[in-house]
């Protein structure tokens, strides 16, 4: 903002200059406490005797303030609220009202549970604190106040700036016009202070959901979103159980400090969020084949503790987990949202690299052993029979997930894959439900992709 926005910026006209007229002011005036509380109280206040606070204070943030025509009382009171380095913006947004977009109030969220409120309708500034008594400034309206009044770029630093008496004013700035032009999300983010865009979650367990999923991507066991929600494994590592109890002890902060809930969103993005998901899944897909590879040539006995080995049935088992926390993943996000097609892109592929991989295990996986009994099931030897043959479990392994996904991109970015496994499933005598289930989801999605090429719009199926 320009130094010519503000000089238009006209000060009180009732604002007195001199000690003199201050005193002619205060035989004549109305008392504070007898003001309307809707109108803006004068930057003065009756001569007092001689104060142990200076008349000039300095604030933290370098400007200087003219107090020499306030009583002891509220010298000390601007000096606290200029001066205190101890309060704290927890976060600050900006409420627009419904019937006028133009009226825009905004909130300051500070620390121990204080509230300072400005614009909007507002003439003056009011806070929560209860020292906000008959519209005099508290020293939590001039510590925000003096911040707002800093963001200015051509503010005079090296002349005193003279405060009125309930913070509505700055000599002749007024901070809820510099949060009118500039904007608070511009204002805050030249504080560094948290701008709220987006509401908090009023349900403490949504908060805690929340700040479990963003804290997972730092498991040190790589766990995914839900099984660090609910760890079921005792063989959980020190490190893991360590990093559990840190977690919960943040989400409690988070819970009850907003602004706190909402530097980590800022700092675990969502986007940083999906990346991590993503590169665990793929890992997890890689160990998992790797470990049945292991299981197979190796037998279950002789392993390392470290060693991943896992049967037919229990890589099955990991493999349709893996598919389930794929599409609840999905299911979180938001579909108008910029990142959800790389998302889609990214869950597509995970799902569609699981489904060629198990398609290239029609066979029976122990048939060479040495170390032992080969099962005879072809539920236990079989991947592919496991997930896709058997007739009897009626499954959709990952078409259940993939459909949910719009095609447009997705499809084409994996056509040559898809079509190699449709002929696999032909070729394996894939059960005619999954045969039929796929191709409905990929020909006819191929079809609707040509329809966005062209501009048609497509609804997404059905979940």
């Amino acid at each position: 903002m320009s130094a010519d926005q503000f000089s238009q910026l006209s000060l009180e006209e009732t604002m007195v200059t001199t000690r003199a007229e201050a005193a002619k002011a205060s035989r004549k005036g109305t008392p504070p406490q007898q003001l309307d509380q809707d109108s803006p109280l004068p930057s003065v206040e009756p001569v007092s005797p001689v104060s142990p606070t200076p008349s000039l204070v300095i604030s933290t943030n370098n400007l200087s303030y003219n107090v020499s025509s306030f009583d002891a009382n509220h010298r000390q009171r601007v000096k606290r609220g200029l001066q205190d380095s101890g309060i704290r913006m927890k976060y600050c947004t900006t409420y627009v009202d419904d019937e006028d977009p133009n009226i825009q109030t905004q909130y300051f969220f500070i620390n121990d549970d204080v509230q300072v409120t400005m614009g909007g309708k507002l003439r003056r500034p009011r806070c929560s604190c209860g020292a906000n008594e008959n519209g005099v400034a508290c020293k939590h309206i001039y510590w925000v106040g003096d911040h707002v009044v800093s963001t200015i770029p051509d503010i005079v630093k090296d002349q005193p700036l003279q405060p009125s008496t309930d913070g509505s004013t700055f000599q002749h700035v007024r901070p809820a016009d510099v949060l009118r032009k500039k904007g608070l999300e511009d204002v805050a983010d030249d504080l560094d202070w948290i701008y709220e865009d987006e509401d908090v979650p009023e349900d403490q367990d949504d908060i805690k959901e929340t700040v479990i999923s963003m804290l997972s991507v730092f498991e040190p066991q790589e766990a995914l979103p839900d099984e660090f929600r609910c760890p079921e494994s005792p063989l959980t590592s020190e490190r893991s159980k360590k990093y559990q109890e840190l977690a919960k002890l943040f989400t409690e902060y988070a819970t009850k400090d907003p602004g706190l809930f909402l530097q980590m969103q800022d700092i675990i993005d969502p986007n940083f969020q999906s990346r991590v998901f993503f590169e665990k899944i793929e890992n997890r897909i890689t160990q998992t084949f790797h470990a049945l590879d292991e299981y197979i040539k190796h037998g279950p006995t002789d392993a390392s503790v470290d060693a991943l080995r896992f049967d037919l049935p229990t890589t099955a088992k990991k493999l349709i987990r893996l598919v389930k926390a794929i599409g609840n993943f999905i299911e979180q996000q938001d579909e108008d949202d910029p990142d959800f097609k790389s998302i889609a892109i990214r869950s597509a592929a995970a799902l569609i690299r699981i489904l060629d991989l198990v398609t290239d295990r029609n066979v029976d996986a122990y048939e060479s052993i040495t170390w032992g009994m080969r099962p005879g099931s072809p539920s236990e030897n079989n991947l592919h029979y496991a997930l896709i043959g058997n007739p009897t479990t009626g499954t959709s392994f990952v078409l259940n997930v993939l459909h949910l996904l719009p095609h447009g991109d997705v499809i084409r970015n994996h056509w040559a894959t898809l079509q190699s496994i449709e002929d696999k499933l032909v070729q394996h005598d894939a059960p005619i439900d999954y045969l039929n289930t796929f191709r409905q989801v990929i020909h006819d999605n191929r079809k609707r992709a040509a329809s966005e090429d062209r501009g048609g719009q497509v609804k997404r199926p059905a979940s």
